[in-house]
């Protein structure tokens, strides 16, 4: 009787990185709580310790306790980073679509997410709700770590007006590349860009009715290439998702 044991590892948050040689772990009330009585864990069970700063630390459960789960540490290993780092800059979609974007993003490896209150964008946020929208969007990479074994925590940024956002930006550097998903005339495939040798790539997505005739041009004279992801028009969520699949398949190709 009793539930049958996992098959792989289950993955386990931790919100401090164990300091060097420590070989066992109390998690917080929160994870305890998800760990035991909603994945059902016990004793002896077999996990993966995640902090978001690349640790990927094999371990054991010692003690099945929701109010406060020990955990002994196997082995510990340090996962190199994401490379190039990848960061979204998205004009936020209205109702849910950008924490469903959040999610999806940092499953897929994005490096960083920024938010930006664009002209067509429906979603106004006054100090306080963009606080907690941070809030709760860092939250959620945290759990789409978990979801997807993803070492990484990307960094999301607080919500950011465009012009505001894009006068910050120091110039190019080398091994940067700058891209804006764009149904522009002159938009280059993006299976033409030549990703070799980059260390850096922002891809800036517009929300739903896109960037204006005068933030695409601004974006230019930031230094944002047109690209086009393909022959339809995608939804915000779809478009960042293509944007890092395209730019993981295209790194490193033979012939750039």
């Amino acid at each position: 009787a009793g539930r049958p044991r996992p098959m792989s590892p289950l993955r386990v948050w931790i919100d401090q990185t164990p300091a060097e040689g420590a070989r066992q772990v109390l998690l917080s009330k929160e994870e305890s709580t998800h760990l035991v009585r909603s994945l059902r864990a016990r004793r002896g069970d077999a996990l993966v310790l995640l902090d978001g700063h690349g640790l990927l630390a094999e371990a054991k459960l010692l003690t099945a306790d929701p109010a406060g789960a020990a955990v002994e540490i196997v082995r510990v290993r340090q996962a190199a980073p994401i490379h190039p780092a990848i960061t979204i800059a998205q004009g936020m979609p209205k109702g849910g679509t950008m924490d469903d974007l959040v999610r999806t993003c940092c499953e897929a490896g994005a490096a960083g997410v920024i938010p930006l209150e664009t002209a067509r964008c429906e979603v106004k946020l006054d100090a306080d709700r963009a606080a907690a929208k941070q809030a709760r969007w860092t939250q959620q990479a945290a759990e789409a770590c978990k979801q997807s074994g993803n070492p990484w925590q990307a960094t999301i940024a607080g919500p950011r007006k465009f012009d505001e956002w894009l006068a910050t930006l120091p110039p190019g550097a080398p091994g940067e590349l700058r891209l804006t998903g764009s149904l522009e005339v002159d938009a280059e495939p993006v299976g033409r860009v030549d990703f070799n040798g980059v260390q850096a790539v922002t891809w800036l997505i517009g929300p739903e009715g896109d960037l204006t005739a005068d933030e695409l041009a601004a974006a230019r004279r930031a230094g944002f290439r047109p690209v086009v992801l393909g022959p339809t028009v995608l939804r915000a969520e779809n478009a960042a998702l293509a944007c890092l699949a395209a730019t993981h398949a295209l790194v490193g190709r033979v012939g750039g």
